[in-house]
């Protein structure tokens, strides 16, 4: 997205996102619920991709997909190789042997079915490498949805695109389902539901939906840019972190969160609304523009906290573990990530493309 159609909102939101999946990693588990986190990220990774290409298909007609895997390319993995170096030399300096068949699942974007199918790290550690699980489900999804959009996604309709993603949330709920009952041709277990990318991925595609909706019918935003659907969402979503039927927490959970992001996502995100208006803060906005390098960081600091101070009270790994995770990713943001940006922002420039939002 351009500049001029920057939302600073969804930087707040990212940064809701990021303190959820934060706080739940520092044995606050059970009171923060980090899943939802996660589910949000998916989110507005749907509806930021799916704008940006339809940002370009009205700019220039059409989408250059090796441009946006290049774009992709540049936006994420700077911080990725970094990251993956200190995990690196985090676990040769605690126990000497790096398992390498680790790190590469993680590199290559495969760590959440590594982990489902049954290759658990071993060591004196937790698997600091871990983390990428859910950044492994959003590059999937990037390798399949530009050629999706450009398929069913003309200039002035998107309704076969519609169609085919609503089509594509049910099959994945029904999966689920399906899965959860066992009699699936794999194991049922928590991690295959909670990580797969083809049990996940429909929380990307409601994203997309929302971005299409709002692209295309504008006139349907008079209503929901109003106070009604934000307060109607954000008590189902209430609802679905209160409800704890084991069925429901592993089949209907992520339907329900979705379907409440996009009740509440107009009125919080693009109407003058006072949660417009609080996520767009700068200190909302800070956060969520370190919250990928957060992401990644924070857990390799959960790792070396859990190690070397095991025993000690939550207080004392606490006033460890928040200033150096905030510092690690705020250096990670400036010096890796920026870097990052910035070859993007030439390339882009010097191959006449539009400048495109951070994430």
């Amino acid at each position: 997205m351009s500049r001029e159609n920057y939302l600073p909102a969804l930087d707040g939101l990212r940064a809701i996102s990021i303190a959820l999946v934060v706080l739940s990693h520092t044995g606050l588990g059970n009171i923060i619920p980090g899943g939802l986190g996660v589910t949000v990220f998916f989110f507005i990774s749907g509806f930021i991709i799916t704008r940006t290409l339809l940002q370009e298909q009205s700019r220039a007609g059409r989408i250059q997909i090796s441009a946006f895997y290049v774009r992709r390319l540049l936006r994420l993995m700077p911080a990725l190789v970094v990251f993956l170096l200190l995990c690196i030399a985090a676990v040769r300096v605690v126990q000497g042997d790096v398992p390498w068949t680790d790190v590469g699942a993680a590199f290559f974007y495969l760590q959440n079915y590594w982990q489902i199918f049954g290759h658990p790290f071993e060591g004196k550690l937790l698997s600091p490498m871990s983390i990428t699980w859910s950044l492994a489900v959003e590059e999937h999804y990037y390798l399949v949805f530009p050629a999706l959009f450009a398929l069913l996604v003309r200039v002035d309709d998107c309704r076969r695109a519609l169609a085919v993603f609503l089509a594509l949330c049910v099959i994945v709920l029904a999966w689920r389902a399906h899965l959860y009952a066992g009699i699936g041709p794999t194991a049922t277990e928590n991690l295959r539901i909670y990580m797969a990318t083809d049990t996940r991925i429909d929380a990307i595609l409601f994203g997309a939906i929302t971005s299409l909706v709002v692209w295309f019918y504008p006139v349907l935003l008079r209503g929901w840019q109003t106070p009604l659907p934000f307060y109607a969402g954000a008590a189902l979503l209430l609802g679905s972190l209160l409800y704890r039927d084991p069925a429901f927490r592993e089949v209907g959970r992520f339907t329900v969160q979705s379907l409440a992001l996009m009740a509440l996502f107009p009125y919080a995100i693009l109407a003058p609304s006072w949660v417009q208006r609080l996520l767009s803060t700068p200190p909302m906005r800070y956060v969520g523009k370190i919250s990928y390098s957060l992401y990644l960081q924070h857990w390799l600091v959960v790792v070396l906290v859990d190690y070397y101070l095991a025993g000690q009270s939550w207080w004392v790994r606490a006033a460890v573990f928040f200033p150096l995770a905030w510092l690690m990713a705020d250096a990670s943001w400036r010096y890796v990530e920026r870097w990052g940006l910035s070859l993007r922002h030439r390339w882009q420039n010097r191959g006449q493309q539009p400048a495109f939002s951070q994430r």
